[in-house]
């Protein structure tokens, strides 16, 4: 019998790590790197700018190790902050050990949230792992499902001319069948790319909505106890 790829959703906290230090508002990790001749993780995590004071927290905490840089966003509502923590007993190192694969990531109210890759008969070992960190909650567990979600060429250059042309706007600034005549097609067949387009790109991050959502799932779950 094989053992089957799965993806794993899960939360954990634990003490002694900046995710700790985290409150009621999400900070997304966009990169990281791992160094394990030098032991550290290299982190590039998003920070909502009115919540700057994380920062100086993270840099009090044991698992600090240094960082490169400060930057606002571009739109100067968001810091970026590129730091480095060790990586030896992280979550990160308890994933890698059971050769899980991470897709993604985030913090909330004092927990880490993870989606990755396992097989099947490495769960159990990942669990013993995590719990010796703390408190440990399996969310979610689901098959590894490939889906077609490449554009087409056609959906693509569909798509961008409608994007740069102010389709998308509200206002919309171009109707369709006044795009359609750009590109020398009928303005059925324009709106048939187009449908088709969104649709495969609302499949392809339909994974990363969900993931991102479990935090509104159990803050519903708990009105739902204090309800009852």
């Amino acid at each position: 019998m094989s053992d089957r790829l799965l993806e794993i959703t899960f939360s954990v906290e634990h003490e002694n790590c900046w995710t700790n230090l985290v409150g009621k508002y999400v900070v997304k990790t966009m990169r990281f790197s791992v160094d394990t001749e030098r032991d550290f993780i290299r982190s590039l995590i998003v920070i909502d700018k009115k919540y700057k004071d994380l920062i100086n927290k993270i840099k009090r905490n044991n698992s600090f190790i240094g960082y490169s840089s400060i930057n606002l966003t571009s739109d100067n509502k968001k810091i970026l902050f590129d730091f480095r923590k060790r990586y030896k007993y992280s979550v990160m190192d308890n994933i890698s050990s059971v050769d899980g694969i991470i897709l993604d990531g985030f913090k909330y109210d004092g927990k880490e949230y993870w989606r990755v890759l396992l097989y099947e008969s490495y769960i159990n070992e990942l669990r013993e792992k995590l719990r010796s960190k703390g408190n440990v909650e399996f969310i979610s567990f689901q098959e590894l499902n490939i889906t077609d979600d490449e554009l087409t060429p056609y959906e693509l250059r569909t798509l961008i001319l409608a994007y740069k042309n102010g389709y998308f706007d509200f206002p919309r600034r171009i109707k369709s069948d006044k795009i359609s005549k750009l590109i020398n097609i009928s303005k059925s067949t324009f709106t048939y790319h187009l449908r088709s387009a969104e649709s495969r790109i609302i499949k392809r991050y339909i994974n990363d909505l969900k993931f991102y959502n479990v935090v509104n799932s159990g803050l519903q779950q708990e009105g739902e106890k204090k309800d009852s």
